[in-house]
């Protein structure tokens, strides 16, 4: 019988090895979702709410074009397809094979035509068209690399909205309790820079984003706002 792997297994085995405080690592991310891929989906049970807010925050309309950042195995990619409806597009990006094979076969039994999925980190996807909206969901690696969001961004319309959940640290006066925050966080990421404030970079480009605090005492959040591109 094949193990299903869940955060806390993952949590566990990180804790072995020094905290990474600095820039993402596209190796430990590969590495880890080859053996992540399978017990994904059941791992992510206790987000399924925070993610689906996430969406809604988008306000899809028929015909426009979502991107799915760091999609994984997939889970939203059928509601958002819906939302966008069959003159709609949604493109969902993942630089893990494992885990968008899982994503390409969903695609397939679902017969989601408007669907396009590309393998890639998110720094380097050849990203067709221009979007409406991204959804970024539980992609605190990519929320960190400035290359992965210039590239998004130089895909997005003036004006798309953004949406973006994920976990966070506590605020200073529960500190004590971000130990634990960063052992759950160690089955998911490859870095906990930024994990104050996972945001920051990404409201340097959408300067009305706002958040909300989620989950037991703050330790997740959702946000939202638009692109507004600086002038030269």
């Amino acid at each position: 019988m094949r193990r299903v792997f869940t955060g806390f297994d993952f949590a566990a085995a990180r804790l072995k090895r020094k905290q990474n405080s600095g820039a993402p690592s596209r190796a430990f991310a590969l590495e880890h979702y080859r053996h992540a891929a399978a017990g994904y989906d059941a791992s992510c049970c206790r987000i399924e709410r925070k993610r689906l807010r996430a969406l809604e925050s988008l306000q899809l309309r028929q015909g426009e074009t979502v991107i799915d950042v760091a999609c994984g195995t997939g889970p939203l990619l059928e509601t958002l397809a819906r939302r966008v409806g069959p003159r709609g597009r949604v493109v969902g990006i993942e630089q893990s094979p494992e885990m968008i094979a899982l994503a390409r076969r969903r695609v397939q039994s679902l017969a989601l035509a408007n669907v396009t999925l590309i393998e890639a980190a998110i720094e380097d996807a050849q990203i067709p068209g221009r979007a409406d909206a991204i959804l970024f969901c539980y992609t605190h690696d990519v929320l960190r690399s400035r290359g992965a969001l210039e590239n998004l961004f130089a895909a997005a319309k003036r004006g798309a909205r953004i949406a973006s959940c994920g976990a966070k640290l506590y605020p200073r006066w529960l500190a004590p309790l971000n130990p634990w925050v960063r052992w759950r966080a160690y089955g998911y990421l490859s870095t906990v820079e930024g994990l104050q404030e996972p945001w920051s970079t990404l409201a340097e480009f959408c300067p009305d984003f706002s958040v909300d605090a989620t989950f037991f005492l703050g330790s997740g959040y959702v946000g939202s706002g638009r692109y507004a591109p600086t002038e030269c």
